[in-house]
This record gives structure tokens, C-alpha cells and sequence, in this order.
């Protein structure tokens, strides 16, 4: 069973989505929710991309820290 919780946004947004997007059929959603989850959805995919990259980053510079401290230390 799926649990929900509500979040708030203001009126004029949700005005703006239900015209732009909820009015239009070509997009395809049925709600203002409906959107509202695919928007968060995406938008923390790209959150947690970032921060796999910077991750990433990191372990490559440590990497050369370390190499060049075993460069020095021969």
C-alpha cells in the first residue's frame, strides 16, 4: 500500500501548471499531481546525478594525491 503525503505550493503555480500543462492533452498528464511527481522525480535524478559526479571527482583526485605521496615516498 502506497502512503502519501501532501505538499503545498502556491496558488498562482498551480494555476500555471493546470493551464499550461494540464489543460493541453498533448502532454499527456490527468493532474496537477501527476506532474508535480514526475517534475520531482526528475528534478532528484539530476540532484543525485551531480552528486555521483562529484563523488567521482573526488575519488579521482584523492587517487592522485595518493599516487603522487607513492611517487615521493620511492
Amino acid at each position: 500500500m502506497v502512503k502519501y503525503s501532501t505538499i503545498s505550493i502556491p496558488k498562482e503555480l498551480h494555476e500555471e501548471i493546470k493551464r499550461t500543462v494540464i489543460d493541453d492533452p498533448r502532454y499527456g498528464y490527468k493532474s496537477v499531481a501527476e506532474f508535480s511527481l514526475e517534475a520531482i522525480k526528475l528534478r532528484l535524478d539530476e540532484i543525485k546525478s551531480t552528486l555521483e559526479e562529484e563523488k567521482g571527482k573526488k575519488r579521482e583526485k584523492i587517487q592522485k594525491i595518493v599516487e603522487n605521496i607513492k611517487k615521493k615516498l620511492r
